[in-house]
């Protein structure tokens, strides 16, 4: 998190330190970005920065929650639009992390946070994910779970830890393997169905 100093900014100044951070990002890898770089772009001292930030680090991560929360916040309004229907939620949120994929102002930034840093990545943002987990299941209790064999909180965090997954695997594929954006979709929609019908029920084994 930023330190108050940089809250109490006014919101131009924030936006272009912002901003400054996001391009270098986007440029190099966070282990590469350079201070230097951010400061002369933001237009503001080296020293100012770490009043307003404790490490490139802390504001390498401020800079991703940002951006991926603007998704998470999306969760409990699809969920109520899809009236309960989890996979049909995930699937519109899936859609919309490759919506940032294609967008040129967060593309390359993106890819760097999934390709160099997505070990990193779940911890960090694993309070927001939380919040939404346990928002969700009450939703999903609201609309009886739509028919799903899940009894438990426990039974919905072992599900919910499995899309995840589903997930990040497939945009770690989709961007190793630079599939478009129609295949991606595609992809995830095949694992998914597997989650939700089962593969027995498919006859996938005779």
């Amino acid at each position: 998190m930023p330190y108050k100093t940089y809250l109490h900014l006014p919101r131009k100044k924030k936006t272009r330190i912002f901003n400054a951070g996001l391009r270098e990002f986007s440029t190099n890898p966070k282990h590469d970005a350079s201070i230097n770089t951010i400061v002369k772009t933001a237009k503001i001292s080296k020293g100012s920065f770490y009043q307003y930030f404790k490490n490139k680090d802390a504001f390498y991560w401020y800079i991703v929650r940002a951006i991926m929360q603007e998704n998470t916040k999306k969760y409990r309004t699809l969920l109520k639009i899809n009236e309960g229907n989890l996979f049909e939620t995930e699937r519109d949120i899936f859609k919309s992390i490759l919506d940032l994929f294609n967008n040129e102002r967060y593309k390359n930034f993106m890819i760097h946070v999934f390709k160099d840093s997505f070990v990193e990545l779940q911890p960090e943002i694993s309070a927001k994910a939380q919040t939404i987990y346990f928002d969700m299941y009450d939703i999903l209790v609201k609309y009886g779970f739509k028919g799903y064999n899940i009894k438990t909180k426990n039974d919905f965090r072992v599900v919910f830890s499995m899309i995840r997954n589903i997930t990040n695997s497939t945009i770690l594929k989709y961007i190793s393997d630079d599939l478009s954006i129609g295949s991606a979709i595609r992809l995830y929609d095949k694992k998914l169905d597997y989650l939700e019908k089962g593969i027995l029920k498919r006859g996938l084994f005779g």
